[in-house]
This record gives C-alpha cells, sequence and structure tokens, in this order.
C-alpha cells in the first residue's frame, strides 16, 4: 500500500494540478503540497515543473511515479491473491478495448470465462488506440487491446499479431465469389469507409494511394455495425480488419474476401499490460482465454508473437511500420 505522501503525489500526477488532487482527496491543497515538499526534500531533486498549465512530472518525478504506480497495482495483486485464496468477494476486471474486438470477441470471452469463474466481474472501455495506451500505462486498466501501426510504448506487449484486410459485401454482389481482392477491383463500387484517424482507414487509404485507385464513397462512419447494416441494406462494399467482428459473415448476411495487396497486412494487433507488473491469476487466465480465441480464429499461422517485453527492441523493429493513427 502506498504511504500518504506518494498517494497524494500520484494524485497530482494524475490530476494534473494540486487544486484537482486536493479537490478529489478531499484535503486542503497546503496538506499536498506539505507531503510533495517532503518527497522532493527525500530525494533531493524536484519532482514537478510549476507552470500556469500545471503541474508537469521532471524525469525525477516521471520515475517516482512509475514506481508508485507500480507499488499500487502490486498491493492490489496482492490483496486479489489473497482473496481468491479464501474465495471471498468478487474479482474486478478491467479492460479497454477497440470496437473491433468489443463488440464480440471479449463479450464472448467475458461470458465463458464467467461462467468458470462466476466471481469475476468485468469493466470495458471501448476507446481509440492512443487512449488504451494511455490508460494501461498508467495502470488504469489491467489490459489493453488495440490495433497499432507500431507497437504502443511505455507498456509491456503480451501478444502481437499481423491482422489481415478484409473487403465485405452481400453475398449475391459480384465480388462475392471471389478468393482474394486488389483494391483496384473494388474502384468502380459505392464502398463504405471508416472515418479518418483510424488505422483501418490510414491502411486503405494506404493501399488505394499505392495502387492508384480512387474509391466511389458512400458512406464514411466510425461505427462498425452501421457500415455492416448500409453494406446489406444498398451493396456497398465495406472494409474490416478482422474475424472477431464478423457475425453478420457467420450469419451468411455478409462475405467477407481478402485483399492481397501488398500493403494490406500493416496493422498489428497487440496486448499490453502494465510494463514490469506481475498479473493477477485471475487477469493472465483471462488473458490467455482471449490469445486463445484469437488464435483459434486465425490458426497456426506463425503470425501470434508473445514478445518478452514491450520494450523488447528485437520486437519493435520488426512489427514497427511508421506513425500510429488512432485504432478502431
Amino acid at each position: 500500500m502506498l504511504n500518504t505522501a506518494l498517494r497524494y503525489f500520484l494524485e497530482v500526477v494524475n490530476a494534473g494540478s494540486l487544486t484537482e488532487a486536493a479537490h478529489k482527496l478531499h484535503v486542503a491543497p497546503s496538506a499536498i503540497s506539505r507531503m510533495i515538499r517532503k518527497l522532493e526534500d527525500e530525494h533531493r531533486t524536484h519532482l514537478f515543473e510549476r507552470h500556469a498549465r500545471g503541474m508537469l512530472l521532471t524525469e525525477a518525478g516521471e520515475l517516482l511515479a512509475s514506481y508508485a504506480r507500480r507499488t499500487h497495482l502490486e498491493a492490489e495483486r496482492t490483496r486479489t491473491e489473497i482473496s481468491e485464496l479464501a474465495h471471498l468477494g468478487q474479482k474486478l476486471i478491467k479492460v479497454s478495448a477497440n470496437q473491433a474486438f468489443s463488440t464480440e470477441l471479449l463479450p464472448s470471452v467475458m461470458g465463458e470465462f464467467v461462467k468458470e469463474e462466476p466471481l469475476v466481474r468485468f469493466q470495458l472501455n471501448v476507446l481509440q488506440s492512443a487512449e488504451i495506451n494511455s490508460r494501461v500505462r498508467k495502470g488504469e486498466d489491467d489490459l489493453g487491446l488495440s490495433y497499432n501501426l507500431s507497437p504502443p510504448q511505455g507498456v509491456q506487449v503480451r501478444y502481437a499479431r499481423r491482422m489481415p484486410l478484409f473487403a465485405i459485401m452481400t453475398v449475391d454482389h459480384p465480388l462475392a465469389a471471389r478468393k482474394t481482392l486488389h483494391m483496384r477491383d473494388i474502384g468502380s463500387f459505392p464502398v463504405v469507409l471508416m472515418g479518418p484517424g483510424s488505422t483501418l482507414r490510414f491502411i486503405v487509404d494506404l493501399c488505394c494511394m499505392h495502387e492508384k485507385v480512387t474509391l466511389n464513397v458512400a458512406l464514411v462512419s466510425n461505427h462498425q455495425a452501421a457500415i455492416h447494416n448500409f453494406c446489406r441494406e444498398t451493396g456497398a462494399v465495406g472494409f474490416s480488419g478482422d474475424r472477431t467482428l464478423m457475425g453478420s459473415v457467420r450469419r451468411r448476411e455478409l462475405v467477407a474476401v481478402p485483399i492481397i495487396d501488398e500493403l494490406s497486412q500493416q496493422r498489428t494487433l497487440h496486448i499490453q499490460t502494465f510494463e514490469g507488473r506481475v498479473l493477477p491469476s485471475s487477469v493472465d487466465r483471462f488473458m490467455q482465454a482471449v490469445i486463445q480465441r484469437i488464435e483459434s480464429l486465425y490458426g497456426s499461422d506463425g503470425q501470434g508473437v508473445r514478445p518478452r517485453a514491450g520494450s523488447d527492441p528485437q520486437f519493435r523493429s520488426s512489427f514497427e511500420r511508421g506513425s500510429d493513427p488512432d485504432g478502431v
């Protein structure tokens, strides 16, 4: 458990100001200020740079914040493990994920997991990739599942897999019987795109630019369910990056055909956790269940890997491919 000084310090880090931290802790700002000065005296260095826009961590402050978060998470893990041994209370697993994983994959795995371990409950936050990385890096969520073009920074990557790109359409669409497609095959048909900023849209735009294709865009939406419904209703072609969102395909409402352009597999699925954290056994079991489900969807093609740590330079060089727009 964190002592009072570290607890106050970490609240200022998270809130960005003494006033906001004092409000959340229900104490006077002067009390927090005294604790910060005490820590700075102990470590003989400044932990914050004071600016009009708030309190910004120094390099020493970043190190102490990382230690404080890790200590807090370890204390939580110990309490959880003790509860598990005693079969007392509920175990909360906090997960943040892109929309693609949150629609079908995670609810399905969570449902099966709760049947086996009824004391577990979940909190699922549907976010973009940058927000997922931020929450995991700060220790606010146990697991993060996100699409990225390069490995997320400041976290431990537990699993990574390059993900394909599919064109989705109705079963009677002229392209539905094809085994594979190039982007140029789709150019003359109406299409539906994700909004700018998603990694899916980035890959589609990248392929079109590389293949010198101009798409006939009928709809832009940031919601995959709306895209699938529009494809069913109008016969337009949409795009999806994985099989975890394809209930419509399993029900034969839509067909998914792989895109095989050279640049179509630039997105990577990353499962990330707080760097250096020993996961509670319930969180680790759930993570392994998610990985197992993903492996079952794609088979043993050798693309899914479990790096030793998110900071492994060989892993970064293997997967890093430029910028990282927010994944959806």
